[in-house]
């Protein structure tokens, strides 16, 4: 691997994006909301500039497999854009919300050095507990849970929802910090450190809880599963319990869980719910097998914003019916790739301290494709570039460490 094509005193970049959540959220609010909206954008050409000025310089670096199958994909997906050319604009928006984040994938590699790596998961985690600190300040004070939210009979006293206005995306995004925060603190050797990463571990399955996101709980115990599984086989156990007696135990739990099991609910989500929203993709595939009804079309927050359509509560099937059989396929097949390429390599360092900090991204990969079964979580650009950056900080380590030996 080599130098980054960066000084090091332009890297800082790269703590807005680990830090993505909030620093969107404040580049939103005046006076620098003239740029909010296009800030991560902003960056993404300013890395590829750098990057294509040294490819074109010489410097030519090995692809990652799961870097070809995006260029691949994002080829594919332009290929979907020109063939809507009626709806250039909804084709583009489509476009940035399923495809462009993936593309820091390409760029990372060059700008990335193994020395910044776990100082850039540290500080994501960072990040991930000032949100993890505002959810559980809200549930203590009981703020108000969004309007969006307040039709769904919920009784809770609340649901946290922080920066996001959402206790879905809250939920996903707390599930997803959670096992990178458990895989830093067991890495840590300094007492002090490593329970700050216990307390943002903690403060962040806290907040998970209190978003009362169902889904991100399911996606957040397979994540827990895993990291347990890989780290000692003999926790997975003291997992099963633990989680046993909250839904048996934790009555706010027990209640949704309990809710979610009741036959009441099963006929209201295939008359009306996700299971009906998710037959209702099947259909509009139907009607274009092989490319389904076009990028920003159905089901997702462009096809919302620009049809009313509603949202589908599942990014596959949202992809199914946007871009059929051909941009399913090929999507799925690129998170395979790339989550079975990180598994290898974060195997590589099992039994090493950074081995625990590899499992915890390993494990928070898992969480976000899990949860997306339920949600449109791809379709938020925290958990989108998230999801692709941390997975490769483990790629560019491994390969950067097969480089020094």
């Amino acid at each position: 691997m080599g130098e980054s094509v960066l000084p090091r005193h332009m890297k800082w970049p790269l703590y807005l994006l680990a830090a993505f959540p909030i620093s969107d959220y404040f580049l939103h609010i005046y006076p620098w909301g003239i740029i909010g909206g296009q800030w991560d954008k902003i960056l993404l050409i300013f890395f590829a500039i750098f990057v294509i000025r040294a490819y074109f310089l010489g410097d030519r670096r090995p692809l990652f497999k799961s870097q070809k199958m995006v260029i691949f994909v994002a080829l594919l997906g332009l290929v979907y854009v020109l063939m809507d050319t009626g709806y250039l604009k909804v084709a583009f928006a489509g476009y940035r919300v399923d495809y462009m984040y993936m593309l820091f994938m390409l760029t990372l590699p060059y700008i990335v050095e193994k020395d910044d790596i776990l100082p850039l998961l540290k500080f994501m985690v960072f990040a991930g507990f000032l949100v993890a600190l505002h959810g559980v300040y809200q549930y203590v004070v009981k703020a108000p849970i969004p309007a969006a939210w307040l039709n769904l009979g919920e009784h809770e006293r609340t649901r946290v929802y922080s920066i996001f206005g959402s206790p879905n995306i809250m939920g996903s995004y707390m599930a997803f910090i959670a096992p990178t925060a458990f895989g830093v603190a067991l890495y840590e050797k300094h007492r002090g450190k490593r329970w700050f990463y216990i307390l943002a571990a903690v403060f962040s399955v806290m907040s998970l809880v209190f978003s009362f996101t169902r889904g991100a709980w399911f996606a957040f115990f397979l994540g827990v599963l895993i990291f347990t599984w890989l780290v000692d086989k003999r926790l997975t156990i003291a997992a099963i319990i633990i989680a046993v007696v909250a839904v048996l135990f934790v009555p706010p739990i027990h209640a949704r869980i309990a809710q979610f099991l009741s036959i009441v609910y099963w006929a209201k989500t295939m008359e009306s719910g996700r299971i009906a929203r998710w037959m209702n993709a099947y259909d509009q595939m139907r009607n274009n097998p092989l490319f389904g009804a076009g990028l920003g079309r159905y089901g997702g927050a462009v096809a919302s914003r620009f049809f009313g359509v509603i949202y589908v509560d599942n990014y596959y099937a949202k992809t199914l019916a946007e871009t059929g059989l051909l941009g399913l396929i090929s999507y799925v097949g690129l998170i395979v790739v790339y989550l079975r390429e990180v598994y290898k390599a974060a195997k590589v360092h099992f039994k090493t301290p950074i081995g625990y900090v590899f499992i915890g991204v390993f494990s928070s990969l898992v969480v976000m494709v899990a949860h997306n079964f339920v949600e449109n979580i791809f379709e938020v650009p925290t958990m989108n570039y998230l999801f692709w950056f941390a997975g490769t900080m483990v790629l560019i380590y491994t390969k950067g460490a097969a480089k020094s030996e």
